[in-house]
């Protein structure tokens, strides 16, 4: 069988599988999931995600951390302020379909 010119050679196919499941991983931590919640309708300051989520800055600071290592979160500074964005809005989609799942999985149980 032969392969065709658009196929990825396996070396490739690892390193995007490996990217993926990175990706994954950052989004297995429930309060990982509600910051991208909260980060939808817009940027928001340390202060202000602790505020909603009556978490410790140090504790949120580590999941920014995580979500932005993976290219989920972005940090901006403007003077003496962080703020952090989504980087990409189709997280969004992911977590939709990741719920939708959830509940599809629940109906069926």
């Amino acid at each position: 069988m032969k392969a065709n010119s658009t196929s990825k050679s396996p070396i490739e196919d690892e390193k995007s599988l490996n990217q993926q499941a990175q990706l994954c991983q950052s989004l297995t931590h429930p309060f990982r999931l509600k910051i991208i919640k909260i980060l939808k309708n817009g940027s928001k300051k340390v202060g202000e995600i602790e505020m909603e989520t009556k978490r410790p800055q140090p504790f949120i600071s580590q999941h920014l951390r995580v979500l932005r290592e993976k290219g989920i979160v972005t940090c901006k500074r403007e003077k003496h302020e962080v703020y952090y964005s989504l980087a990409d809005p189709k997280i969004l989609e992911i977590c939709r379909l990741i719920a939708d799942l959830v509940k599809q999985k629940e109906k069926s149980s």
